[in-house]
């Protein structure tokens, strides 16, 4: 900026005349232009040379619907009142000065004085222009609070501009080039007057905010392309297909990757493909002409398919074809029934085939590949490919550094254990017990317990009554407007449900997730498989039903976050809500350690080895697979099929909590240290690797733990939650572990957890310890990598009161000895 000529409106009675600010950046714009005159929303009007507007046409059109709209096309965006955050390491002239602009444009703003409080500003304001004060180094790092600000999802909708001494820009040696790596759009060279300012501010709301605006629209264009059934198809002017849309993926099985780079027309070149019709399409084409006509296209699996074709040429320039966009209709019939039973092939019926044209065209195995032909999640990533002869080695040195046993308990950073902390101590040896030894040799002459049947007491499993959704109460509905809440009151939500949550929050959720169509199943198949599923949950004081559902919600408002929503395509949306809901089916209410005590028989069917993680993956899979009338899964192609349930045992399997240190470390090497490494080498102007949005660091690996990290977290969501939720998940978990005590000590076993002895059990002191050792550590490591502050703050509050409530059960226990003590001095 600064270094083209910068436009002003003055008055004119033929319409509105620009000028230009000179060299010095004096003050050329009229200071006694009338700047109330706005578009309705308290903004001044802007040039109407920076809209899709005539200048013929401003005569005829009212003030106030002038420049308050921008085209796209088609589209008609409305262009919001602009924010504008300043972040200056002190109040002074330019800070002061870019104020009064604003506040001549009427332009919200604000103001921060560090790198911490302008990235809280941004992520509640998401301001359209940010001006970072790159003078005063000393102060704070500007390039380091780009980037940081540059790690959040939306940011590269925000224009960043360098403030810049008078004196640096114009030496020789000074280069924007660094401050475009670190993030910044441009920079500003100083200058206190405040009509050069308005006019800088004027030029970027028009030029950097409108494309900004144009670019954000996009999006939504994207998701209406992605959610179509129709295959769309985007090449470039040499036919080159740089953009396929999932409907083109589902009608043809092809994966994204198989299509981009090939040439277009290798779709419909085949055997049936005539020359006249090849001239007719380049004619028409060539000529800026759309073309339009049945094709014969052949999938993957090898068969030919006729589908009505529309070809349209995009001319940008008159005269000049830069791209072709290529539209498959989606017939209305259902492509999976394409063949009957019996091999025989239907005749489609298009839908913009006026004609009932009939075709001989031997289609076999059509259906074994439609619908569901899935595009991975890492088919959006395209990882780096080392060529050199290291590259051997490297995978090695990957693999081992990818061994579980390189992440172990015994990390830096775990807070030391407190030895004279025996309560906290016993939780955390309880907790991350690992099955393989209980440390208590048990003698010839103890008793062994073990149950029949699953090798505990069973609950009673009743016959279920069927739910109906046109039954729902008010009181059930009114509960379900605040689904996507995260106060959302799950235990009031058991009581209205007269305890099953499960079905008529999952259904709602799931719902709302388009599970149904990403699973290819109907709503009656999973409204069966949701009530069966809840059925298997056993009435334990916290593994129950409302446990699941309440770890299902968690996870829904995990996904609905944008960060989420950048790495997961709905498939794996559908994979983490459904391992939520099963992640623990059929909970006994004991510990895996008490199971393998015990010599219970899934101990010794699972090796004592992830006892209960085992069992509620190999339940979930064996109850939906028993009953076509529940399973969720019939539909789904055989590779398909084998991914999901390899993921869903995959996060299952990371709900155990002897993993816990494993699956944070690894979390943090890969999503959070790198970025801090990053941020604290003020040497560096390079933009810090975001896993995400970086290519070869988003690898399906690293998508696999954001899963099991997003599970971890909803698992144990009970510490984040508001205090109510805290405080009866709390009870309900003490409950369930005091019951295993007495059981342990009734059969003369180890006790696994003495920390919850009935009679001493401190459920301060246990939350005190859960929350140091195990929760403060990942969510604060899930609030860096999602932007989840309400988390934390919920987590402090939380804390905060325990420690109140530890340090009233302190005195009273004092209190109480002292009294005892007074009573027996008495009746000596």
């Amino acid at each position: 900026m600064g270094c083209r000529p910068s436009c002003h409106r003055s008055r004119s009675e033929t319409g509105l005349k620009y000028g230009v600010t000179d060299d010095n950046g004096d003050d050329v714009i009229d200071e006694s232009l009338d700047w109330t005159h706005s578009n309705g929303e308290g903004r001044p009007l802007l040039p109407s040379i920076f809209f899709d507007k005539k200048q013929e046409d401003i005569k005829d059109t009212p003030l106030q619907n002038r420049f308050n709209t921008l085209k796209l096309g088609p589209m008609c965006l409305s262009m919001p009142k602009i924010k504008v955050l300043l972040v200056f390491g002190k109040s002074e002239a330019q800070c002061d000065a870019l104020c009064r602009a604003c506040e001549k444009l009427h332009y919200n703003v604000d103001i921060a004085h560090n790198s911490d409080d302008a990235l809280s500003n941004y992520r509640h304001n998401h301001h359209h222009l940010i001006f970072i004060d790159a003078r005063q180094p000393h102060l704070f790092d500007p390039s380091s609070t780009c980037r940081s600000i540059r790690s959040i999802k939306g940011s590269q909708y925000a224009c960043i501009v360098a403030v810049m001494r008078r004196n640096w820009t114009e030496k020789e040696e000074s280069s924007i080039i660094p401050y475009l790596r670190a993030g910044f759009n441009r920079w500003l060279v100083e200058n206190c007057s405040t009509s050069y300012c308005v006019n800088e501010l004027i030029q970027l709301e028009c030029n950097d905010v409108a494309s900004q605006m144009k670019l954000k629209a996009t999006a939504a264009l994207l998701t209406a392309f992605n959610h179509t059934k129709d295959g769309i198809i985007v090449s470039s002017k040499n036919h080159e297909i740089q953009f396929v849309n999932p409907g083109m993926e589902r009608l043809l099985g092809y994966k994204y990757d198989d299509l981009v780079g090939r040439h277009a027309d290798e779709l419909h070149k085949n055997e049936m493909f005539k020359n006249d019709v090849s001239e007719s399409i380049n004619t028409s084409v060539r000529k800026g002409k759309e073309w339009e006509g049945t094709l014969y296209h052949r999938r993957k699996s090898g068969e030919l398919i006729s589908l009505w074709s529309k070809i349209f040429p995009v001319q940008t320039c008159e005269g000049m074809i830069d791209h072709y966009v290529y539209l498959k209709e989606f017939p209305f019939y259902p492509i999976e029934r394409i063949l009957s039973p019996e091999g025989d092939f239907l005749p489609p019926t298009f839908g913009s085939f006026k004609a009932n044209r009939k075709t001989s065209c031997d289609l076999k195995s059509l259906c074994s590949e439609a619908g569901l032909n899935r595009r991975h999640s890492y088919a959006k990533f395209h990882p780096l490919t080392l060529e050199a002869p290291i590259t051997k080695t490297l995978e090695k040195v990957v693999e081992i550094l990818r061994n579980a046993d390189t992440y172990s308990p015994n990390l830096t950073g775990i807070p030391p254990l407190k030895v004279d902390d025996q309560l906290t101590n016993d939780l955390l040896t309880g907790l991350i017990h690992s099955n393989k030894s209980t440390g208590v040799r048990r003698m010839s002459h103890e008793q062994v317990v073990q149950k029949s049947s699953s090798g505990l007491p069973q609950s009673p499993i009743t016959a279920q009554t069927p739910l109906n959704l046109a039954t729902m109460s008010p009181e059930i509905r009114k509960q379900l407007e605040q689904q996507w809440d995260w106060e959302f009151s799950i235990i009031e939500f058991e009581r209205v449900t007269n305890k099953k949550p499960l079905f008529w929050l999952g259904f709602s959720i799931l719902q709302s997730f388009n599970v149904c169509s990403n699973l290819n199943c109907d709503e009656n198949t999973l409204q069966n498989w949701l009530m069966t599923v809840e059925s298997r949950y056993r009435d334990n004081p916290y593994h129950n039903s409302t446990h699941a559902t309440d770890v299902m919600q968690a996870t829904a408002y995990f996904l609905r976050k944008s960060r989420l929503k950048a790495v997961f395509d709905p498939l794996d949306e559908t994979i983490c809500l459904l391992s939520a809901i099963v992640h623990d089916i059929d909970h006994p209410g004991k510990s895996s350690a008490f199971l393998c005590n015990s010599n219970n028989e899934l101990a010794i069917l699972y090796n004592d080895i992830s006892v209960l993680e085992s069992h509620h993956a190999a339940q979930a899979f064996k109850l939906t697979l028993a009953d076509d009338k529940i399973n969720i899964f019939k539909n789904m192609d055989r590779d398909t099929y084998r991914e999901v349930r390899q993921s869903i045992i995959d996060m299952v399997l990371a709900t155990e909590m002897t993993k816990h240190f494993e699956h944070l470390t690894k979390f943090i090497s890969v999503f959070i240290s790198p970025l801090k490494l990053d941020e604290s080498d003020s040497s560096m102007m390079e933009i810090s690797l975001d896993p995400i949005r970086d290519p070869g660091a988003a690898t399906p690996e690293n998508i696999v733990i954001i899963k099991r990290m997003l599970i971890k977290c909803a698992d144990v969501s009970n510490p984040v939650r508001p205090l109510p939720l805290c405080k009866a998940w709390a009870g309900r978990i003490a409950e369930e572990y005091c019951n295993q005590t007495d059981e342990e000590k009734a059969n003369g076993l180890p006790v696994v957890m003495p920390a919850f002895d009935r009679s001493t059990c401190s459920i301060p002191k246990s939350q005190i310890g859960f929350i140091d050792y195990f929760a403060n550590d990942m969510f604060e490591a899930w609030d860096e990598f999602g932007g989840f502050p309400e988390l934390i703050d919920n987590l402090k509050s939380n804390y905060a009161y325990y420690k109140e409530e530890e340090k009233k059960e302190s005195e009273n226990k004092v209190r109480g000895s002292l009294n005892e003590g007074a009573n027996q001095s008495t009746s000596s």
